[in-house]
């Protein structure tokens, strides 16, 4: 069985971090275009890698296709025709920005934000992202906890590493960012489960936009009106 762990491009550790590595999970139905047989993509992906990818452009059409669907029906990928569909819920965003390096989605129903580069990598954004782009400061990624199950055990020293040797130690470094870049993301060491591999840590990260993206929605922040629900009953 494949490692969801592991970049499904390249197969090394793919540790996630908002901006160079990024988690599809299977139920999105996104079919695998690097897998050997016809499958839905799982786990992770170094967005180096899928830059450099001969199939970074249908990548990009299928994940434009996802981020705008909502309930939709998706061919089986058993190559027969035989078997029922399979309905894939989708983000449900609409587009409010297109340019020459990416595209802007906005959600429906919530503060969300999606910035897709044409290159294939993708950003999510929430409502404190969006108003420190508008306050003409750098946006960070939420301080959310990411589990990860390591390839190997680091012992002791995976308590007290940084982001930049954690990364050195699984062989990666080299597919996020040079040692400057990683310097500056905010991380720290959550909880280790050493019989099972399974590190938690949170990398608060400053999110690598297009500049035509941080022009747009420094604008758009200006304007922007958060989504707001009436009370039940009301």
């Amino acid at each position: 069985m494949h490692d969801v762990n592991c970049c499904q491009i390249c197969g090394t550790p793919a540790p996630p971090v908002d901006g160079w590595c990024g988690e599809v999970i299977g139920y999105r139905l996104i079919p695998d275009l690097w897998a050997a047989s016809p499958s839905y993509l799982d786990g992770n992906l170094h967005f180096s890698c899928l830059e450099e990818s001969d199939e970074r452009a249908a990548f990009h059409g299928e994940f434009l296709r996802f981020v705008q669907a909502g309930h939709e029906e998706v061919d089986s990928l058993d190559g027969t025709g035989t078997l029922p569909p399979l309905t894939r819920m989708g983000l449900g965003m609409f587009p409010v920005f297109s340019g020459d390096e990416c595209d802007i989605f906005q959600s429906q129903v919530s503060d969300r934000w999606m910035v897709v580069k044409k290159c294939g990598p993708w950003l999510g954004l929430g409502l404190p992202q969006l108003r420190a782009i508008g306050e003409g400061t750098l946006p960070v990624s939420p301080s959310d906890v990411t589990r990860y199950r390591l390839p190997i055990d680091l012992g002791d020293q995976v308590g007290t590493c940084g982001l930049s040797d954690l990364l050195r130690s699984l062989g990666v470094a080299h597919r996020y960012a040079d040692a400057a870049d990683l310097a500056r993301v905010e991380y720290r060491f959550v909880d280790y489960y050493a019989p099972k591999r399974l590190l938690d840590y949170v990398a608060a990260t400053p999110l690598p936009l297009p500049e035509e993206a941080t022009a747009f929605l420094a604008a758009y922040a200006k304007t922007y009106s958060p989504v707001t629900f009436d009370d039940e009953g009301a």
